[in-house]
C-alpha cells in the first residue's frame, strides 16, 4: 500500500447546491464512526480506476467534448442486429460505422450488443433464430469489419444479448441464450481473438430475475458451464424507486451487485472474473421499455447519485459502469424513464448539473482508491457514513457522505487556516462540518 503521506496543506470541497468551492482542511475524523464491513475485491495496493470505467450510452454523439468518459455501450442506438442485417446476409453499416468512427476519434472503447433477431430469422426479435448459423454469420460479419477499422480497432467488446431475463428483450430459454453465448465465443476465437466477450446482461433487482440468472449460469454447452465462454459478466443495477418510503439510491444499487455476486459464486464463477454494470439510473419504475416516467428528484440529489454511484462502483470492484443514458428523450407522460439526467432531454449539447458532476467523479477517483484502518474502500461506519480514500501523487483525498441522515465530521487542529463553506477558523482551532447525502471531499497535500 502506498506509504502514508504527511500532512502539509489541506483543502475541502463540499457539494452545496451543484458543488461548493474548494477550501483547505487537514485530515478529518468522522465523529462516532466505527468499524465498517469489508468491501469486496479490495487489493492492499489500492484500486486504479482507468478511463474506460466511466461508461455511457449515447447514440447522439453529443457527449464527446462535454464529458470525460472512456467507454460506450451501443444499445438503443439504432444498431441492434435487426437494424444492421436488413435481409439475409445483407448489412447496412452506415449508422454503426459513424458511431464507431466517432468513438475512435475520441479514444473511447466500444461495446456492441449483438441482440434482437431480424424478422426473417424468427417470429419475434426476442426469440433465438431458428438456425444458429444465421446468428453466427452476423457475428462473423461484425467482428471481421471492426477488428481493424480504418487501421485501428473499431469495436473492443461484444455483448451477447441485452437483459436476457426481461421479456421485452428475450423470450427464449436459458439454454438457447447459452448457445448464443458459445457462438459468439467461437467466432471470436477464429475472427478476432483480441476482442472481449461480455455475457448477456441481466436485471437483478427482483428475485425471479436473479433466479433466471442462476438458471442461465448453470447451463452447460458442449460439457462446459456457459460462463466459460465469456470474459466478463454483466448486470443492470437499477434499484427500486423507493424502499420503505425513501428513494432508492446508489447504495441500493450496490446491494444488487452483492446479490448478483452470490449467484455467480453459487454457479462456480471465479471471483476474479470481471463484472460490468452495463446499465444504471434511478427512479426506474419497472419493465424495460415503458411509458411511465420516474418521479423527478432535485438537482442536488442527481449530482449526489452520480458521484456516489461511480465511487461505490469502483469500491465494489466493478470494471465498467455504463450510465443509462446520456441522450434520453421524453416518454408519453412528458417525463424520462430515469430521474438522474446527464444532459437536458432533447438538447444533448446542454449538460445538467449531474452531467457536470461526472467530471468531478473522475477527478476524485484519479489515483488509487484504498481501504484504511483494516477496512475496504468506501467503508460504511456504524452510523451510516461512508468514507472513501484516494491516494494520488500530490496527497490524499477523503470523501464522505451519509445517504440517510446528517452527521458531523471533525476537522482537527491544523497549522494552516481552514475555511469551511466560506467561514474562517482560527489557526489551531478544531471544528466540524455537516455531511449528508451530498458527498464532501477533503484533500490533504504533502
Amino acid at each position: 500500500m502506498t506509504r502514508f503521506l504527511r500532512t502539509r496543506t489541506a483543502t475541502l470541497v463540499a457539494l452545496t447546491g451543484l458543488l461548493a468551492g474548494l477550501v483547505a482542511a487537514t485530515t478529518p475524523a468522522v465523529a462516532g464512526e466505527g468499524r465498517a464491513p469489508h468491501r469486496a475485491h479490495h487489493r492492499t495496493h489500492g484500486i486504479h480506476v482507468p478511463p474506460a470505467y466511466f461508461g455511457l450510452h449515447d447514440g447522439s454523439r453529443q457527449a464527446y467534448g462535454h464529458l470525460p468518459f472512456g467507454s460506450l455501450r451501443l444499445w438503443d442506438a439504432g444498431v441492434a442486429w435487426r437494424d444492421v442485417e436488413t435481409s439475409p446476409g445483407r448489412y447496412s453499416w452506415a449508422r454503426l460505422d459513424s458511431l464507431v468512427s466517432a468513438a475512435q476519434a475520441h479514444h473511447v472503447q466500444v461495446t456492441l450488443v449483438l441482440a434482437m433477431t431480424p424478422s426473417f430469422y424468427a417470429d419475434a426479435p426476442t426469440r433465438a433464430p431458428a438456425h444458429l448459423r444465421d446468428y453466427r454469420r452476423y457475428v462473423r460479419a461484425v467482428m471481421a469489419r471492426y477488428r481493424s477499422f480504418h487501421g485501428h480497432r473499431g469495436i473492443r467488446a461484444y455483448q451477447v444479448w441485452n437483459e436476457g431475463n426481461i421479456s421485452p428483450f428475450w423470450t427464449g430459454t436459458p439454454h438457447q441464450l447459452a448457445q448464443l453465448t458459445r457462438v459468439v465465443a467461437q467466432v471470436r476465437h477464429h475472427v478476432d481473438p483480441r476482442a472481449t466477450i461480455v455475457a448477456p446482461s441481466f436485471a437483478v433487482r427482483l428475485r425471479y430475475q436473479r433466479t433466471w440468472l442462476s438458471r442461465y449460469l448453470h447451463q452447460r454447452v458442449d460439457g462446459r458451464r456457459v460462463w466459460h465462454y465469456s470474459d466478463a459478466n454483466a448486470v443492470s443495477i437499477y434499484p427500486k424507486p423507493t424502499y420503505g418510503g425513501r428513494v432508492g439510491g446508489p447504495e441500493d444499487a450496490m446491494a444488487l451487485v452483492h446479490l448478483a455476486r452470490l449467484r455467480y459464486a453459487a454457479a462456480g464463477v471465479p471471483r476474479r472474473m470481471p463484472l460490468w454494470a452495463t446499465e444504471i439510473n434511478y427512479g426506474v419504475t419497472g419493465g424495460a421499455v415503458g411509458a411511465t416516467s420516474a418521479r423527478p428528484i432535485s438537482e442536488r440529489r442527481q449530482v449526489a447519485n452520480v458521484l456516489r454511484t461511480y465511487l461505490l462502483g469502483a469500491a465494489h470492484g466493478l470494471q465498467r459502469v455504463f450510465w443509462y443514458r446520456y441522450d434520453w428523450g421524453r416518454v408519453a407522460d412528458g417525463g424520462t424513464l430515469g430521474n438522474t439526467l446527464l444532459a437536458v432531454p432533447g438538447e444533448y449539447d446542454r449538460l445538467t448539473a449531474a452531467g457536470r458532476s461526472l467530471r468531478i467523479a473522475r477527478a476524485w477517483l484519479h489515483g488509487r482508491l484504498v481501504g484504511t484502518h483494516g477496512r475496504g474502500p468506501c467503508a460504511r461506519g456504524r452510523h451510516g457514513t461512508y468514507t472513501c480514500t484516494v491516494r494520488f501523487r500530490g496527497g490524499v483525498r477523503t470523501i464522505y457522505w451519509n445517504p440517510h441522515r446528517e452527521v458531523r465530521i471533525r476537522v482537527p487542529a491544523s497549522e494552516r487556516r481552514v475555511s469551511l463553506s466560506g467561514r474562517s477558523i482560527a489557526r489551531g482551532a478544531a471544528s466540524t462540518v455537516r455531511v449528508g447525502y451530498r458527498p464532501v471531499m477533503v484533500t490533504r497535500r504533502r
